[in-house]
């Protein structure tokens, strides 16, 4: 997959099909659409091209501290196995919020030579004041000898239709495997192993700290089983996002800190790992000392097996 970024106005190489969205978490309904893209592309002997806006709309028009469910980095991770060949990072300002849904359109078709555009539902709304509607696509379609395909909206029974904003909420409350059956995977944070105060060894529990980016969405502070990705190996573990109280302040960044079962593969710092939450544990609180902090997660410990 090539991943093409730019300050300003995108242009692809070649004519595509194009899927265009927000497309936050990878869910299940982004994988329906994303396999009708490329699956069209392989039988039409075109290029598949993702469009995502950077930084993510909302912190522009509606929140500037939202925190999307994934970075781009592992937006990408969860991309690279679906076989799209072209990831599109769009620039997303004020500014382009106000372009109106025919010039839009046309970025779609001439600068991004868009032959087929996927839409993800047949209420699909975009430009400015979401004027735009998939007739426009389709009406504008027509100036260009292109197309424009519906996907069916993903749906499960229990839950209605597949979306980003019930697995933040489903993520909010803890409910991780409600979560995992909307996403298709568990949900995980990615990033490096940095130095920490390395307290854990001196009470026989080494931890490995991650500092996400501050845009990352994070589960509430508390204590996690996870499963942790090094070079391919899979750990079991338990994780605690917060800022520690019991040996830091209460200024101090969140961290999401693992200890590992089972691992003896020597210093990690500078890694790049991949840690799954699979269920919540206990809230995080502050013990009296070492030793209390040491007594709980042995017991946090007993619930993994």
């Amino acid at each position: 997959m090539i991943t093409i970024s730019a300050d300003k106005n995108i242009q692809m190489p070649k004519p595509c099909i194009l899927a265009v969205g927000k497309f936050e978490s990878i869910h299940l309904g982004h994988r329906m659409l994303i396999a009708k893209m490329v699956g069209l592309a392989k039988s039409t002997g075109l290029t598949s091209a993702l469009v995502v806006f950077v930084p993510h709309p909302y912190r522009v028009l509606s929140d500037s501290g939202y925190k999307p469910l994934f970075t781009r980095e592992e937006r990408a991770r969860l991309l690279e196995p679906l076989g799209v060949d072209y990831l599109l990072e769009y620039p997303f300002d004020s500014d382009f919020a106000k372009i109106s849904p025919k010039v839009f359109c046309r970025k779609l078709y001439e600068d991004l030579q868009a032959k087929i555009v996927i839409a993800g539902e047949e209420d699909y709304r975009f430009g400015h004041n979401r004027m735009g509607t998939v007739d426009t696509l389709k009406q504008m379609a027509n100036n260009y000898n292109a197309q424009v395909h519906v996907a069916a909206p993903h749906t499960l029974l229990a839950t209605g239709k597949t979306s980003t904003q019930a697995i933040r909420k489903l993520l909010s409350e803890n409910k991780f495997l409600e979560a995992e059956s909307l996403l298709g995977y568990p949900f995980f944070i990615m990033g490096k192993v940095t130095p920490g105060r390395q307290l854990g060894r001196t009470i026989g529990i080494p931890t490995i700290n991650v500092y996400p980016q501050h845009d990352k969405f994070l589960p509430q502070d508390g204590v996690y089983a996870t499963r942790t990705i090094i070079d391919s190996h899979s750990y079991k573990g338990i994780t605690n996002v917060g800022i520690r109280p019991t040996v830091e302040n209460k200024k101090a960044p969140r961290s999401v800190e693992t200890h590992l079962l089972d691992f003896n593969g020597g210093e990690l710092y500078g890694k790049h790992i991949h840690t799954e939450f699979l269920h919540f544990i206990r809230p995080e609180r502050r013990f009296e000392n070492l030793d209390a902090l040491k007594a709980q997660i042995c017991e946090d410990i007993k619930t993994l097996h």
